[in-house]
Formats: structure tokens, C-alpha cells, sequence
């Protein structure tokens, strides 16, 4: 196009100039007479001469000028803006298109996943384009609405009622949103609706998001990744100590596109960097006990409505592997900010949207296993003996007083029991570990000397981070610069506190022989394809303890559960061994309130799992340190059963199984005097029927007073006017092959009750007959009673069974150990 101009020009120059049309023969033989020019003439020859000279000046002058402009324009454009212009021709010639990670999934132990990858949709309005052929403004809003639940007020404002309207700010809007978070179920059935009705004007953005396959089931250790507008990123848990490994690194593309079609143009080169995928982390975690050690933990917090919560750790002692951690109250990670456990809807509705987010923080996302601290109290007795052990300073039938021991002016240490009145006198330290007499403990002390306790207290790193792979680890508090009295007190656990996952690690180490152990929820990373690519090895932090000690203080620990304060922690079959503890608040508002745990180990003859559990200040301040340890009994209990552990019963274990109480009269009470009564004997209650309040007066029960039950037995309770044929009815499990346990288990599992024929039984062996055949619709409570044999073969014989009667009376339902009333007490207990 430049090179038209200088043809231009000179096309107006030429038109500009005269021409001379009048033309006059020449021949050869004709003279030529020269004349005296005229005058008109030679004005002529002027013009012609002139203005061709002056317009093919004025024309070089031009060109000359707009080439040097060019060659200007274009030094600009090459050397001094270059970058300028590079970068906008890049703009507009190539295009950069991004692809987003997925971030690396988290497994359980068994490779079930725990966090997964899902989408949701952000639904995106051009307004002035908002259009149907046969619905109005008004319809499609209310359509809108109906879909998406979209506020009909902030549609109005958003879409303009005439898209011509040029005054109309709203047709000023290019894009907005209209709703975010929209799941993939919703998204498609409006997609489909828009597409039904040819309604133009909206659209989609698929946006990552984060789903917890279990809802609140370990929440504070998974923790919850959030989407923050351009990639998910961890905010708890594991989700953000692990943040970098599970992110992985978006990848690209820059090609050179045409501007029209966006196609990628022919013999581009585009620089490209591939999409790399987040790792995945495989946990020690076992969902199976840890949800074993949460609904353990869940009946401690609803029975006790301890004011901080309840902390449960199962762990490997060997390995430091965390199987199972609860920290309750805990919340539902695919709705953080909602109503988390063990908050009453009246109370919550009664917060801000503001106090309900520090609420949640507070008392919810914080994992109080390593975060918080508290006095441990007589479970640090253990370790107190632990040092006397190792220095050779005492023996376990050495003899020692648990009278009151005066450690300052102020401070007097005195034994439990001298709150009632009495002390245990001399005793054997075997005894008073039993007993847990603190002054004892404050003696050992005495004997170990302040620099060497505190260094044992060092290596034992309750003054550091265990080092857990969990964020917002807090550490014990201890004194800097510790006295004697801090001693003598911290001897038996008070004065300074810890963490719980400090404390079972500790633990851990006498379990194993002295080994201070790094816990570890994350057992290896896996990249993309399921290749191991990390695995987290055992570590060993130094090692604290003899395996002599250790064993002595193992024996110990043992006879504290067989007689000692922790009986509430035996489970029949599983020898535990353990350390009870009730730590009191003696200042401030709770004084009085007290901070109950029991850290355990089973089985005593072949560890498998340690447990802490810690009841933080039960409101009811007359609970005891029996409460935790009945919780780690449960705990132990479940979580060896799915490990397939054999059990192992010993004579009093058999006699503890067997041994049976009566279902006590509670016709007139009301359900809640009922159930009080009923559990005091170690069975346990259920509603008859779904509109059954604590208030409602009980009527009947099933089974009756009549009958005896093993411990755990289910009881039924009917109100009045409930006849025999709107009972609760269940289906008998086949118990064949089962353990006396297993089948005591498989009823209570089905709202029914055993009972084992010890005429015909032999305890050690596995059920071979049940008096009811598997899978007969039976009343709830009913017995059904089974025969164990160590013959097997005895298992392939039919079995006998005995038709149920729903119409029948007590003596004809199949329950063999019925007796008259007025006999019910002849039989031993």
C-alpha cells in the first residue's frame, strides 16, 4: 500500500500540468523558419517548464520525507519498543492454555481413599445476552431460582430488561456470577433445563474441589483442602502438612493460534510443560479402628460431657505407627463451617455467623491430641519408676509408707485415699503402683535426685516436639529452670503437662524395650500410578530405658489392671495392662474438676497396640479414672477382634464371663429411672418403640425380671399399651464355628441375648448348636442358647432347633434358663 503513494502523487502532478494538443506536420525536405517568439508563447513554454520540475520536488521531497518516517517508525518498533510490540503481537498470535494438577489422593492403611478429587460449578450470567425464544425476563429468573435457589432480588439486579437499553448500566456487564459451589448433580439438570428451553445467556466453570469419603471420620487428622480461586491447597491436618506433595504442578501450553478460529496454527512450535499430577499419601490410619476408638470415644463424651473434649490414640509401639486418632468434638470435612458433634442446635442457633466460625475453630478443627496439653497425673508414675529402675535405686517388694510427706511449708503430699479418711500404711512399691500412692512416687524421686529426674524427663522429650506429621504439634510445659517441689510433685504427675501423643509415645517406649519412637500418621507416598516413591521407616529417637526396666515396670503395669485402680480396663481374653489416672484442677473456675486417663498396652503377654485415653473434665465431678479406663477397654476390645488376635482366657476370665445378673422390676418407672436401674448391673436397654421419651412410664420388659442376663445383655422396654404382637422383632445370626465371645458378641449385635449350656459346653470351644435356627424372626431380647464343643466335627451335624412361637408364654420361647419367681434368688450369683 506504501508503494501506491509516490504513483499517486505523481498522477495529481500530471493532471495538474497543460498539454499542448495541436500537432504539425514535419517532413524532411521542409525548411524550418525560425520566428520571433510571441509572447503567449513563451508563457507557455514557462508553465510547462516550471510545474513539472516544481511537483517531481515536491513529490521527491514527500517520499524522501515519509521513507525517513518509516525507517524511523520501524527503529522504534524493532529496537526501542521491541518488547513492547513483541508482547502484543504474542497476544495476539498465541495463546496460553493451562491445565490444572489433580492433587494426590489420600488412602487408609488398606488403601481405602480418605480424600479424593470431585468438582462443583460456578453458573456465570452474560446479562445482555440472557434470552429464550418462548419464555420472558420474569419466567427465566423464576426459573432461575426454582433450579439454583438464586435470591430473585440479585437476578433482577444482574440481568437488564431491554438488552438495547444502552443506558441500562446492567448492559454494561460483560460476565458476573450468579451462585458458586454448585454441585455436578444440580449443575446438569439446569444445563439441561437451559438447553430444553433454548435459553441462552448462562454457562459453567468447573471448579476442583475436595471429597472426604467418610464425612467427620478422622477429621482432624485428614484435615480439608480449600479451593482459594485458582488451586486447592490444604488448611488442616494432613491436607496441609502434606500440601506440597499432594499439589503437584500445573502444566501448560503456548501455541501460535489463529486469531479467527483459535486452531493451532500449521509448523508452530509450542512450548509446552506437561501436567504433573499430585502424590498420594498412604496412612497408618485403619479405618476400621478408627472407627472403633470414635464411637468408644463418642459413649465416654455423651455419658460424661467432659467440658474439653476426649482424646483417644491406638498406635504401634514398636513402629510408632498411629492407627487410629480421635479428638472429639469433631466436624464433617465436606462441611467444615457447619454444626460440628456434641453442640446442641438451640445453642448454636443462638451464635453469629462470626462466633459460629471461632466456635468451629476452637473447638472442632483443633486436633487436641497434639495441640493441647494437660497434666497427665499418676499415668506419669510409670515413668518415675522407670528411672528409680534404671538408676537401681528400688525394688518391687521393697517396702515403703504412704504417710503424707511435707515438701515445702506450703505443700503437703498426701495418698488418694486420705481424702477418706485412711492411707494404705507400708507397702511394697508393687502395691502402691497398684494403689497409685502418691507420696511413694515423690520418694522415688527424692532418691533419683532433681538434675538426673529432669534429664530422664529430657530424653524422654516432653520438652520437644515428638515430631509427628501432623501441623500445630504443641509440646509440654515444663519448667525451665525446675526446684525440688517441682519435682516432688511432677513425680506423680502434676505441676506440668503434656500432650497426649507425647505421653503414649513415652509409653511406647517402655512397651518396646526403651526405644524413644517419631509417631507417624503417613505410612508411604505413592506418585500418580501407585508406585512407591517414599516410604516413612521406623525412627528411632534415642533410646531412654533398659529392656530390664522396662520388663519390671511392663509387670507392674499389669497388676494395676488384675488388681489393681485400672480393673475397669480388663477385657476377658486380651491380658491389658495399663495406668490409670485422675489429675484435679485446684484452681480457677473448674476447681475440682478433674482430667481422667488410662494409657494401656495389649495383649500383656504379646503387645500389639497402645492406648491413651483422656476424659478432659467431666462435668460431673464425682467421675473417676474407671470412666477412661472402660473406654480403652472397648477400644482394645474392638480394635484386637478386627486384628484377629486370638484370645486367651484364663479361669477368672471364664468366671467373669460367665457370671450373670438378674433383670431388675422396673414396671412404673419412667424410662430414664429404668435404664439407670437396669445398666447399674452391667446390661444395657432399649426403646420398644420410636415415640418413647426419658419420661415415658415402663410398662413391661423383655426379657422379664425372671431371667438372668450375662453382662451387656439387652433389655427391651415397652410402654403401656403395647401388646405382645407390636414387639420389636430381630433375625438370629448363625453363630457356627463361633468363640463364646464371638457369639455373645453376634446377639448383642441383633438386639438378642446368649446363653452357653455349660452342661453340654465345653467354654474353650466354638459353638456347634444353637437352639434356634439362624435366620428366624425372633422378639428382640429373646435368648437363644448355644452349645460349644472343641470337636469340630461336631459342626457339620444338623443342628437343633427350636421353632419360636410368637404367641407363646415365657417358659415356650425357647429361653431355657427360666425360673419361677419365688425361686429367682436360690441360684448363685
Amino acid at each position: 500500500m506504501l508503494s501506491m503513494i509516490p504513483r499517486t502523487l505523481w498522477l495529481i502532478t500530471m493532471r495538474l500540468i497543460p498539454v499542448n494538443n495541436e500537432k504539425e506536420p514535419v517532413t524532411g525536405s521542409q525548411e524550418v523558419t525560425e520566428e520571433a517568439p510571441k509572447p503567449k508563447k513563451q508563457r507557455r513554454h514557462f508553465r510547462h517548464d516550471f510545474f513539472p520540475k516544481f511537483w517531481i520536488s515536491v513529490v521527491t521531497a514527500a517520499v524522501v520525507g515519509y521513507s525517513g518516517y518509516l525507517v524511523y517508525t520501524l527503529y522504534q518498533t524493532t529496537v526501542v519498543d521491541y518488547d513492547k510490540y513483541a508482547r502484543a503481537a504474542a497476544d495476539e498470535q498465541w495463546t496460553l492454555m493451562t491445565y490444572s494438577a489433580d492433587r494426590g489422593m489420600i488412602y487408609d492403611s488398606n488403601g481405602a481413599p480418605l480424600a479424593s478429587n470431585t468438582y462443583d460449578f460456578t453458573v456465570i450470567c452474560s446479562p445482555k445476552l440472557v434470552s429464550a425464544p418462548d419464555m420472558d425476563r420474569v419466567q427465566i429468573m423464576q426459573a432461575v431460582v426454582s433450579y439454583l435457589g438464586v435470591d430473585y432480588a440479585k437476578l433482577d439486579s444482574i440481568i437488564p430488561e431491554d438488552p438495547e437499553d444502552k443506558t441500562d448500566k446492567r448492559n454494561n456487564v460483560e460476565g458476573c456470577d450468579i451462585i458458586k459451589n454448585v454441585p455436578a448433580e444440580k449443575k446438569a439438570e439446569f444445563e439441561k433445563y437451559l438447553k430444553d428451553n433454548k435459553i441462552k445467556g448462562f454457562g459453567f466453570v468447573a471448579v476442583p474441589q475436595r471429597y472426604y469419603n467418610y464425612g467427620n471420620l478422622a477429621s482432624q487428622v485428614i484435615g480439608y483442602a480449600k479451593n482459594d480461586g485458582e488451586s486447592l491447597k490444604g488448611i488442616y491436618g494432613l491436607e496441609a502438612y502434606y500440601n506440597e506433595v499432594l499439589s503437584g504442578e500445573d502444566g501448560y501450553r503456548y501455541s501460535e493460534t489463529d486469531e479467527i478460529t483459535g486452531g493451532v496454527l500449521p509448523y508452530s512450535d509450542a512450548t509446552s510443560i506437561p501436567v504433573s499430577d499430585g502424590n498420594n499419601i498412604v496412612t497408618n490410619i485403619d479405618i476400621s479402628i478408627q472407627r472403633i476408638a470414635e464411637q468408644a470415644a463418642k459413649e465416654a463424651y455423651e455419658k460424661y460431657d467432659p467440658i474439653d473434649g476426649v482424646c483417644a490414640i491406638v498406635m504401634n509401639p514398636y513402629t510408632g505407627a498411629v492407627y487410629a486418632m480421635v479428638s472429639l468434638p469433631n466436624y464433617d470435612l465436606n462441611y467444615p463451617y457447619a454444626m460440628p458433634y456434641g453442640t446442641s442446635e438451640e445453642d448454636w442457633n443462638l451464635m453469629s455467623s462470626e462466633d459460629q466460625v471461632q466456635y468451629v475453630m476452637a473447638n472442632a478443627w483443633r486436633n487436641r491430641c497434639v495441640s493441647d496439653t494437660y497434666e497427665p497425673g499418676s499415668t506419669f508414675k510409670s515413668l518415675t519408676t522407670c528411672m528409680a529402675f534404671e538408676e537401681n535405686l528400688a525394688r518391687e517388694d521393697e517396702l515403703f509408707s504412704d504417710e503424707p510427706i511435707a515438701i515445702s511449708s506450703k505443700h503437703t503430699i498426701s495418698c488418694w485415699a486420705q481424702k477418706k479418711g485412711y492411707n494404705h500404711g507400708t507397702e511394697t512399691l508393687e502395691k502402691a503402683f497398684q494403689n497409685s500412692c502418691n507420696p511413694v512416687f515423690t520418694q522415688l524421686a527424692y532418691r533419683i535426685g532433681l538434675n538426673k529426674y529432669y534429664s530422664y524427663v529430657r530424653m524422654l522429650g516432653f520438652y520437644d516436639h515428638t515430631g509427628i506429621d501432623l501441623p500445630a504439634e504443641g509440646k509440654g510445659i515444663f519448667h525451665s529452670e525446675p526446684t525440688t517441689v517441682d519435682m516432688a510433685v511432677l513425680a506423680y504427675g502434676e505441676s506440668s503437662t503434656v500432650t497426649p501423643i507425647q505421653l503414649i509415645t513415652s509409653y511406647c517406649a517402655i512397651i518396646n524395650g526403651g526405644d524413644l519412637l517419631v509417631p507417624h500418621i503417613v505410612k508411604y507416598i505413592t506418585d500418580p500410578d501407585g508406585n512407591i516413591i517414599d516410604e516413612i521407616e521406623p525412627e528411632v529417637v534415642r533410646t531412654v530405658f533398659s529392656e530390664d526396666t522396662c520388663k519390671r515396670v511392663r509387670t507392674l503395669m499389669e497388676g494395676v489392671v488384675s488388681d489393681g485402680t485400672g480393673s475397669a480396663g480388663k477385657v476377658a481374653g486380651y491380658a491389658v495392662a495399663g495406668k490409670t489416672s485422675t489429675s484435679t484442677i485446684d484452681v480457677g473456675k473448674l476447681k475440682g474438676a478433674h482430667v481422667l486417663s488410662f494409657s494401656c498396652y495389649a495383649p500383656a503377654y504379646d503387645p500389639k497396640i497402645a492406648v491413651l485415653v483422656v476424659i478432659n473434665k467431666p462435668r460431673d465431678y464425682s467421675v473417676g479414672s474407671s470412666s477412661a479406663a472402660s473406654t480403652a477397654a472397648k477400644i482394645v476390645e474392638g480394635t484386637l477382634s478386627y486384628m484377629g488376635v486370638e484370645r486367651r482366657f484364663n479361669k477368672d476370665e471364664y468366671d467373669q464371663l460367665l457370671k450373670r445378673e438378674w433383670v431388675q422390676e422396673v414396671e412404673g418407672k419412667t424410662a430414664a429411672q429404668a435404664s439407670s436401674t437396669i445398666t447399674y448391673y452391667g446390661l444395657s436397654t432399649l426403646y420398644g418403640t420410636l415415640d418413647m421419651t426419658p419420661d415415658t412410664v415402663i410398662a413391661t420388659t423383655h426379657p422379664d425380671y425372671n431371667y438372668k442376663l450375662y453382662k451387656g445383655g439387652v433389655v427391651v422396654l415397652y410402654p403401656y399399651g403395647v401388646t405382645k404382637e407390636q414387639w420389636l422383632t430381630t433375625r438370629v445370626p448363625n453363630m457356627t464355628g463361633m468363640t463364646a465371645v464371638e457369639c455373645l458378641e453376634a446377639c448383642t449385635k441383633l438386639n438378642l441375648n446368649c446363653y452357653i449350656d455349660m452342661d453340654k459346653s465345653d467354654i474353650t470351644g466354638v459353638c456347634v448348636s444353637q437352639n434356634i435356627a439362624a435366620g428366624s424372626q425372633v422378639y428382640a431380647g429373646d435368648i437363644i442358647t448355644v452349645t460349644l464343643s472343641r470337636d469340630t466335627s461336631e459342626i457339620n451335624q444338623a443342628q437343633e432347633t427350636t421353632s419360636v412361637n410368637v404367641g407363646s408364654s415365657s417358659d415356650e420361647d425357647g429361653r431355657t434358663d427360666a425360673l419361677p419367681a419365688d425361686n429367682r434368688h436360690d441360684e448363685d450369683d
